[in-house]
């Protein structure tokens, strides 16, 4: 690769001293560099180019910040998102797997060809006719009162249920590890082709996650009295859905290949970034 594209979150601790650092390093090994325009504020001198026209001028891109950076990009490329790489400036970061020591080792890898690839397949999210992009999860919720929500839910037209609940998550395998991982959700690996719907603390201890083949039509319905609700993209507000709306979600065409160092390991970060340590037994004990 000799064409790579930057994003960077100017707002996380050391994002400057990253961009001034991925600088030198592609000078070094000759490859250029084309910047999201907000890069400027720290690097008056180099080219910019908006997001959106990243495909087609860049063969790569590198994000530095943290996953809402990746995702934010993955949402502006919209359908013919470039392969990705993401550099962790904050603390989680399950999608952003390289840190900032490793950003030399990352511009190396992309340049000889030696990143490995991890395909996602994207949803989309139709409501009243407009329709969205998402590579994490679409979620309703909360919206302008604290009374709960009644959702209809339906799959490939078969309704499941009508949950009573704060809101609802339907979730990709990329995103089962964000929110609704903290909403009970189960974690399904990247390669899995599956959603999850995942209630929002559901008013009834009988109701759980549902896992279901990606390629399905998922409805969710508001109740006539049931409260509106806030529907979101990847963290993003679409819009706000009042009762009698619905919802479509269903698999897009659209795919964009996460990038990693070589040596990456799913399962390594997943007990890392959860600290899934396991239990010690002392070799004379029980």
């Amino acid at each position: 690769m000799k064409t790579l594209g930057v994003i960077a979150n100017l707002d996380k601790p050391g994002a400057d001293e990253a961009l001034r650092d991925l600088v030198r390093y592609a000078r070094s090994l000759e490859v250029s560099l084309v910047f999201d325009p907000e890069c400027h504020a720290v690097l008056p001198e180099v080219e910019t180019l908006e997001v959106e026209a990243f495909p087609g001028r860049v063969e790569a891109a590198l994000t530095l910040g943290g996953d809402g950076t990746l995702l934010g990009a993955v949402r502006r490329m919209g359908h013919r998102p470039v392969p990705l790489l993401g550099v962790n400036l904050g603390k989680l970061g399950f999608l952003t797997g390289v840190t900032a020591r490793e950003l030399e080792a990352a511009v190396s890898a992309l340049v000889s060809g030696e990143t490995v690839a991890s395909p996602r397949r994207l949803m989309e999210c139709e409501f009243q006719g407009k329709r969205e992009l998402a590579l994490n999860d679409v979620v309703m919720s909360w919206g302008n009162s604290s009374h709960i929500a009644h959702l209809e839910v339906s799959v490939n037209d078969q309704e499941i249920t009508t949950y009573t609940c704060d809101g609802l998550i339907i979730a990709s395998p990329t995103g089962s590890t964000g929110h609704s991982l903290s909403a009970g959700g189960p974690v399904l690996v990247p390669e899995s082709d599956a959603r999850v719907i995942c209630p929002i603390c559901p008013h009834a201890m009988t109701v759980r996650p549902v896992v279901l083949p990606a390629d399905v039509t998922i409805r969710v319905r508001v109740c006539d009295h049931s409260k509106s609700l806030v529907l979101a993209c990847d963290g993003q507000l679409f819009d706000e859905v009042a009762p009698g709306g619905e919802v479509r979600v269903c698999a897009s065409d659209v795919t964009v290949d996460l990038l990693h160092l070589p040596g990456y390991r799913y399962w390594d970060v997943l007990r890392e970034k959860l600290h899934w340590r396991g239990s010690a037994v002392s070799a004379g004990g029980s």
